[in-house]
Order: C-alpha cells, then sequence, then structure tokens
C-alpha cells in the first residue's frame, strides 16, 4: 500500500558526509517506488562555511530535487559550533515543524539521531503534536547511536567528560529511543550499545525496544571504477597526489577535520610516525574539510613540505579517484556506527589503519590494521610506510574484499522493506507506553512553551497578572496601621503675683 514517510534528519546537501548519502538515497528510492515522502532537513546560513566547501568541491546543488512524490520541510541551522561546519538547529523554528508534519499527516516517521535533537532542541520532532492523535503514526528511530561519545571530543561539549554529566546525558539518549515504537541500527556493536539502557514505562524500569540491525546503507561493488580516468584527470585534488616524491607511501584520510573524527589523534600519529624515522618517507593526504582546517595546515609546517597536505573538498562522485591514488587508507576515528569511507576504501583495494572501537569492516592483520589509541596508531602508521612486503600482503587482501559486511546492493530497498515491516507490526498491535524521565521529560516538555507561543506568552500573563494581584490582597489585608498617641496635655505654668 502507497505510504506517507516523512523523514526527519539533521544532516542533508550541502554537508554531505555518509550520514547526508545514505538519507538521500533513502528518500529518492521511497519516493521513486510508490510512495510519498517528505523530508525535514536542516537549511544552512548563506555565510556557512558548509555552503563555501560544497561549492568549491562543485556540489553546487542539490542532487535530490523535489518531485510530486517527494517534498521537503526545513528548519534553519544556526551559531558557530564546530568553527561554523557543525551548526546547532535552530529550535524556534522547530514548532514550524510540527506544525507542518502534522499538517502533512504522515503514516510512518523516520527519524536519524533523535538524541542530537533532544541535546540541542529539546525535543524530537513529531513527539509533541503527532503522538498525541488518536492514531498516532509509526515512529522510527535510525542510524546513529552514538551521539553522546562522539561530542565528548568537541571543545563545546568538555563538561560532558564527567562522569555524572556523562550518566545523566545517557539517560537522556536512552529517554529519546525510548519514545519510538521500532529502532534500527547499522550493526551489532550499537545493538549492543544500546541493550542495556533502561526507560521509565509507568512506575517500573523497562529495556528500550529490541534494536534491529538492517543493512540500509552500503557501497558499490563497482565504486572505484565506475567513474572514468578522464573525469578523475580533471580533479584538482588527484593533481596533487601525483606530485608527490617518488617512492612515498600515500597516506589517504576522507572525511570531517572535525574533533569527534578525532582528526587532532590522526595528525598527531602521523607527525610521530614520520619524527621517529620509519614514515620519514610517507605522506598524509587528507581530503575534507571542518575545524581542524588550522590544525593539518600547522602540521604541514611543522614538518615540511611533502608531510601533510590538505586536499580540499572533494565531491563525493570523485571520491572514488583520490582514493585510487592512495597506498593505504588511515582514520583515528572512534565512534563509527557504519564507516561508509572505510568500506569504500576496501572497495578500492586499500589496506586500512584504523581503531578496533565499533570497526565492522576491516579484518585485523588481513586486510588493515586495528589499534586502540593513539600510541598504537602511530605504530602500525610506521608498520605500513616501512613494509612493502606487509602492505603488499594487506592490499591484497583488501581487494578481495567481497562486501559481506557491507549492506546489500539495494540497500534503500531493505531499509524500504524493513519500514513496511515495522508499520504492519505497529498495526498489529499493541503500542509500547512512552517512557519518561523525572528530569528528561520536563526538559522535552519545555518545548511545548516553543509549539505555542502565544498562548505562552498570554498563559505568563495571566500568571504574572494573578500574583500581582494575590500580592495586592495580602498587603491591602493587613492589620490597620496602630492609632496615633493623643497630644501631651498643656502642662500648668506657675505665676507670682
Amino acid at each position: 500500500a502507497r505510504q506517507r514517510i516523512a523523514y526527519v534528519t539533521n544532516t542533508w546537501w550541502p554537508k554531505v558526509d555518509g550520514a547526508a548519502i545514505t538519507v538521500m538515497g533513502h528518500a529518492r528510492y521511497f519516493s521513486e517506488h510508490g510512495h510519498d515522502v517528505l523530508v525535514v532537513r536542516p537549511s544552512y546560513p548563506d555565510d556557512s562555511p558548509v555552503w563555501e566547501r560544497a561549492v568549491e568541491a562543485g556540489m553546487a546543488s542539490d542532487p535530490v530535487p523535489p518531485s510530486p512524490t517527494l517534498q521537503f520541510l526545513s528548519y534553519r541551522m544556526v551559531g558557530n559550533r564546530g568553527g561554523g561546519f557543525e551548526p546547532e538547529m535552530d529550535a524556534s523554528d522547530l514548532s514550524r515543524v510540527e506544525k507542518g508534519l502534522t499538517a502533512w499527516e504522515p503514516n510512518i516517521v523516520l527519524v536519524v539521531d533523535p538524541d542530537y535533537f533532544v541535546l540541542d532542541t529539546f525535543r524530537v520532532p513529531g513527539l509533541n503534536t503527532l503522538m498525541q492523535l488518536p492514531s498516532p503514526p509509526t515512529m522510527i528511530a535510525c542510524m546513529t547511536t552514538f551521539c553522546i561519545e562522539a561530542i565528548r571530543k568537541m571543545p563545546e561539549y568538555w563538561w560532558l567528560n564527567y562522569a555524572p554529566a556523562h550518566a545523566l546525558f545517557r539517560q537522556g539518549l536512552a529517554t529519546s529511543y525510548g519514545q519510538f515504537d521500532h529502532i534500527f541500527v547499522n550493526g551489532d556493536q550499537s545493538a549492543a550499545y544500546l541493550r542495556p539502557m533502561t526507560v521509565l514505562r509507568g512506575s517500573s524500569w523497562e529495556p528500550l525496544p529490541p534494536a534491529r540491525v538492517v543493512k540500509s546503507r552500503g557501497v558499490p561493488a563497482d565504486f572505484c571504477t565506475a567513474l572514468p580516468e578522464a573525469d578523475c584527470a580533471a580533479e584538482r585534488a588527484v593533481s596533487l597526489m601525483r606530485e608527490r616524491p617518488r617512492g612515498h607511501v600515500a597516506f589517504l584520510y576522507v572525511g570531517r577535520l572535525s574533533f569527534d573524527k578525532s582528526v587532532d589523534e590522526l595528525v598527531a600519529a602521523f607527525e610521530a610516525a614520520r619524527r621517529s624515522g620509519r614514515a620519514k618517507r610517507a605522506t598524509l593526504y587528507l581530503a575534507g574539510s571542518g575545524e581542524l582546517e588550522p590544525l593539518v595546515h600547522a602540521a604541514a609546517d611543522r614538518l615540511g613540505p611533502a608531510s601533510v597536505i590538505h586536499l580540499g573538498q572533494v565531491s563525493h562522485r570523485r571520491v572514488s579517484c583520490v582514493l585510487r591514488e592512495a597506498d593505504a587508507y588511515v582514520s583515528a576515528a572512534h565512534n563509527e556506527t557504519y564507516g561508509r569511507s572505510l568500506v569504500e576504501a576496501l572497495r578500492c583495494g586499500l589496506p586500512v589503519v584504523t581503531m578496533a572501537s565499533c570497526n565492522m569492516h576491516v579484518d585485523h592483520g588481513k586486510s588493515g590494521l586495528l589499534g586502540e589509541g593513539t600510541a598504537e596508531l602511530t605504530e602500525h602508521i610506521s608498520m605500513v610506510a616501512d613494509d612493502e612486503a606487509l602492505r603488499t600482503r594487506l592490499a591484497a587482501n583488501a581487494q578481495a574484499y567481497d562486501g559481506a559486511t557491507d549492506g546489500p546492493s539495494d540497500a534503500p530497498g531493505a531499509m524500504l522493506r524493513a519500514v513496511l515491516d515495522a508499520q504492519e507490526a505497529t498495526l498489529r498491535g499493541p503500542r509500547i507506553r512512552r517512557a519518561w524521565h523525572p528530569f528528561w521529560s520536563c526538559w522535552m516538555c519545555l518545548s511545548l512553551v516553543l509549539d505555542h507561543p502565544g498562548w505562552t506568552s498570554l498563559a505568563i500573563t495571566l500568571a504574572s497578572a494573578a500574583f500581582m494581584y494575590a500580592a495586592w490582597l495580602c498587603l491591602s489585608s493587613g492589620a490597620a496601621p496602630a492609632a496615633l498617641p493623643p497630644p501631651p496635655s498643656p502642662q500648668p505654668t506657675n505665676k507670682t503675683d
């Protein structure tokens, strides 16, 4: 049956990361297969560096335009978080989003990263209004579940490194996911992360709904060979990589240059490997943009020519071009729920040097090397740079990657099938009771003020008037002031005759 699917996301073009690529692919696929789709997406300010980098990379137009079955509802992004590359959602816009969602009348709502919405805006879009309807839509949480862990590296969230604050926000994450009928995750690591979490339903603590692993993200088998060489030759980043000195080993990183991707650790590990002497004939290339661009340039200045080179933003269409020029792929990210760039590297036959945490695709010692921290990452970079035989063996195994850990060739189709299955299960019922929490439920209820600013202003005005009237009554009903004492009687005077 034809469904009305609302897809609420915190990432979309011109910010093209792995999640945005996935959501854009899903929205297009759902629409092309006969369903009505409303995408609730972010809108970046004109002076945003996200816009600037997208234009530089030739991504000046939205790759997913509207159509009769695909519509958009946007909310503004504001602020300078992450140097402007990670702005916050404008909470005042979300009351309009709530009204737009309700008016559109979806029967299925997917929300990407509900924990981010709670952190930024006190709410999960749709829960304040849609869930109050007599027949609410099927609510599905999907994609990422490591928000609270990833943002701890951002300077703005230093306070999350204190155990009480971290525990409180972990419970906030659980409470936000506890509002949904279904939870979709990308892999077993994400499911394991959510499994121990509990929420209050009524007066008892209960587990979250079991997370379903849905392989909704994938990289085509011909990813590395589909684009003609002539197109790659026109890419500036390819020219820069081809200029490296003969015999230099090219390490490549593709992604956001940000703290939550641990690019600071990556640069530190590579610098330590270079200074050790074992990786003196290695060059680190970084393709992407973000708040840590100055850190990358400073490292290049310290280490000298052919050491660390920022390639700038590369359009996703040409990412395979730079991967073809590399000898190894490297990343220090600790909190990947899928790791699209790792799969793209394997599809191009590159050995991968990265962190063991949350890894889904790399087989340690076969297709790459996995470490636990900066020191191990330094050692593994040195090993791959210094040992050609090791590099060749790892590359051969990477070339044999068969996609067994990746999503199917029709990953968007797998997502749509899972969504429709979830809808049928919800209709069979019964619906779960909504989760609540003494702190987080109050936090989320604050957003009702934004939903009804007129009524809120009237309520505040009436409450203020009532308070002032009560204060006046209290003062006017007090005891009467004491009577003034009578004037003194005149004193007799003595007269002499």
